[in-house]
């Protein structure tokens, strides 16, 4: 049902399917085995380690009808890209054998999460959010959802490098990414049982 090729700040690209890969953060060398004339790429927002327009426009290059779907604030950076479709929050949008819906997530930037519809499957997808309040996914078959930091952990983490003088970029995540505690809090009270953590924070 799915491929995980990169997740992570260092990229990030997801094939559902076979066919919808969300994200594409990565070179084209990771991607290429995993593409065909009807993949369909879903974009979230335009941080690095998630939209490698290069690779975009070479998968295109190579197989001409893939399509790319993306928020109105993608628009602009994809200049160039052909067979854009640009999504607006909450509507759901047809493509015979599956349908997808952008979620509206809260990042430092304009950002999309996405649900997946496949035949009787429904995936959620989400990733770079400090939050997924006010937001319900019930009883889907599969969360892909970021757990970035640990809560535990995170606070001890920050003051022991603050301590020996180093950067500690975890100040940054806890007010743009989310925990691994609320990741499966937002599972549990979906009713969710497959649960997929995405983006997790090599030091934790």
């Amino acid at each position: 049902m799915y491929n995980i090729i990169s997740s992570g700040s260092a990229g990030n690209a997801i094939v559902y399917f076979d066919r919808i890969m969300v994200d594409c953060g990565v070179a084209y060398s990771k991607v290429e085995e995993c593409i065909n004339s009807d993949t369909f790429v879903l974009l979230s927002h335009f941080h690095e380690d998630h939209l490698n327009v290069q690779t975009i426009r070479r998968m295109q290059f190579k197989h001409p009808s893939i399509r790319i779907g993306c928020g109105d604030f993608l628009k602009e950076r994809l200049n160039g890209i052909r067979n854009v479709h640009v999504y607006e929050a909450g509507k759901i949008y047809d493509y015979g054998k599956f349908r997808v819906s952008p979620v509206r997530l809260y990042h430092d930037c304009e950002n999309f999460g996405y649900r997946i519809y496949y035949g009787d499957k429904k995936i959620f997808h989400a990733t770079d959010t400090f939050t997924l309040d006010k937001i319900t996914a019930k009883n889907y078959d599969g969360y892909f959802i970021e757990a970035n930091y640990d809560e535990d952990t995170v606070f001890d983490l920050i003051r022991e490098k603050t301590a020996r003088g180093e950067y500690a970029h975890q100040r940054g995540a806890i007010n743009s990414h989310l925990s691994v505690q609320q990741a499966q809090n937002f599972v549990l009270r979906n009713g969710g049982t497959s649960f997929v953590p995405l983006h997790q924070s090599k030091e934790f």
